[in-house]
């Protein structure tokens, strides 16, 4: 039977999907998605018949968000340089030399040409720059505004703002990292410029919100912004602010992180560097020396742990209220650790940062960001979470992208210490277990740690069908 589409989005910046798995959860309709990585695009391609299978593969464009823009009509954006230098970090270059093309790609600016509604424009585009304007004291806010958002830094955001201006979308919905909320009234600019864009402009809010208060197993705080028409909050008496209230509404207690992973089969660490191929893999029925593969050859319901039949796990898998278990289990595969890691790892004790005392012996083999301090006593430097062993009875450390490079911080509680495979990550941000990622075990990771929690994106979702209702039952 035929999902009805009642509400649709685009999601730019979208990443793996994390947040169009929420709204997809929902019912929203999928018209447009928009990334420049393509590892993270393609496990998005990947699932897209499970999570959105009335959309179009040719409807997830992997390019740049500029000449995206571009098919809208509009042409270029134009940019008040300020006396400003462009700074492009190598990443973004070699990001954008990746990506194929699209300026004079006809499939997309068809697709393009032919959107003309837009529910809810969702994403979280990245904001860098600030302008000597906008730290100026003496500028209005209007000023500062328009320098934060002429700052060829932020270009980012400024075509996401392009976006809103173009489709006017009824809603707007715009993630970010939490430092963004204290650093030099980034928060007050992002809302005055949703405030001034497109020809209605937006009644405008901000929170940070930490995933461990919805049900997650995670200490995740980002910043969100909501965005509504002004001319929708007038009429209706909807206020950004307001839907903010209805969401915290639905706070509810943290989980423990042995409640969400601990179902999983408990693999050992991969024995050899550069170990990734398939044929080099394990099968689970081997659990002495199994270090786990990208896709089991057992079935995933005799993997997984028959005690594990939880509320969490019921509640990932369930999509649009059919309960999917897949048919294997994905992405459970450790990485290699060499022999001075795996002692740090066996000796660290659950949640203590390694400069407390009961880490004397985990400590005693770590060799850089060491340092002796005026007592005589061997320390890390900052916090000591360089190695740090995952709290089983707590929540998790945030699910960061830099587990792609680094898993000495993110080391598994169970009887054999590594640091945790990309569905243990993909567990304790809330994806579903029939989510397969593409790609590298690593750049797994970094697909994982760069997403917004699915079920998060599904609180908002909810929200923001919620306000769409009521505002369809007035139009009729």
């Amino acid at each position: 039977m035929s999902r009805e589409k009642t509400y649709n989005y685009i999601d730019l910046f979208a990443g793996a999907g994390g947040l169009s798995i929420g709204f997809g959860n929902k019912g929203f309709h999928l018209e447009l998605a928009n990334d420049i990585a393509e590892p993270a695009l393609n496990t998005f391609k990947k699932n897209l018949k499970k999570t959105h299978p009335e959309t179009n593969q040719e409807r997830v464009i992997l390019g740049d968000i500029k000449e995206l823009y571009e098919h809208l009509g509009n042409g270029e954006v134009t940019y008040d340089m300020q006396g400003h230098m462009v700074i492009e970090t190598n990443k973004e270059v070699e990001l954008r030399e990746k990506v194929p093309p699209i300026k004079d790609n006809d499939i997309i600016k068809n697709i393009l040409s032919n959107i003309n509604h837009i529910d809810v424009l969702a994403g979280g585009p990245p904001c860098q720059g600030f302008s000597m304007i906008g730290r100026s004291k003496k500028a209005t806010l209007e000023e500062r505004t328009k320098g934060f958002i002429d700052d060829p830094r932020n270009q980012l955001f400024k075509y996401y703002l392009k976006f809103a201006e173009k489709l006017s979308p009824k809603l707007i919905l715009i993630e970010n990292v939490k430092g963004l909320a204290s650093a030099s009234g980034y928060r007050d600019l992002i809302e005055k410029s949703l405030t001034d864009t497109g020809k209605f402009g937006y009644n405008a809010s901000s929170h940070i919100l930490n995933a461990k208060d919805f049900g997650l197993a995670q200490n995740r705080e980002r910043i969100f912004f909501i965005g509504v028409r002004k001319d929708l909050s007038e009429k209706y008496d909807i206020n950004a602010s307001d839907i903010f209230e209805e969401i915290i509404k639905t706070k509810q207690d943290s989980l423990k992180l042995k409640d969400v992973i601990y179902d999983l089969p408990q693999i050992k660490s991969n024995p050899k560097p550069n170990n990734y191929k398939e044929d080099a893999e394990v099968p689970f029925s081997n659990m002495r020396v199994c270090f786990g593969k990208n896709i089991s050859d057992e079935p995933y319901s005799k993997l997984i742990s028959k005690s594990s039949s939880n509320k969490y796990l019921n509640s990932i898998n369930t999509y649009n209220g059919k309960l999917i278990t897949p048919k294997y289990l994905f992405n459970h595969k450790s990485r290699y650790h060499n022999e001075r890691d795996l002692f740090i790892y066996k000796n660290l004790v659950a949640g203590k940062y390694l400069n407390d005392p009961v880490n004397e012996e985990a400590l005693s083999k770590v060799t850089y960001g060491v340092i002796i301090d005026k007592n005589g006593n061997k320390k890390v430097k900052g916090f000591g979470d360089k190695y740090f062993k995952l709290n089983p009875e707590s929540v998790s450390k945030t699910i960061i992208a830099h587990l792609e490079t680094d898993g000495n911080s993110y080391v598994h509680p169970g009887e054999h210490p590594r640091s945790i495979t990309p569905r243990e990550a993909a567990r304790i941000q809330s994806f579903p277990d029939w989510y397969f990622f593409t790609g590298s075990t690593r750049n797994q990771l970094k697909q994982i740690g760069n997403a917004v929690p699915p079920l998060l994106g599904g609180i908002f979702a909810e929200e923001f069908k919620n306000v769409l209702d009521r505002i369809k039952q007035d139009e009729k």
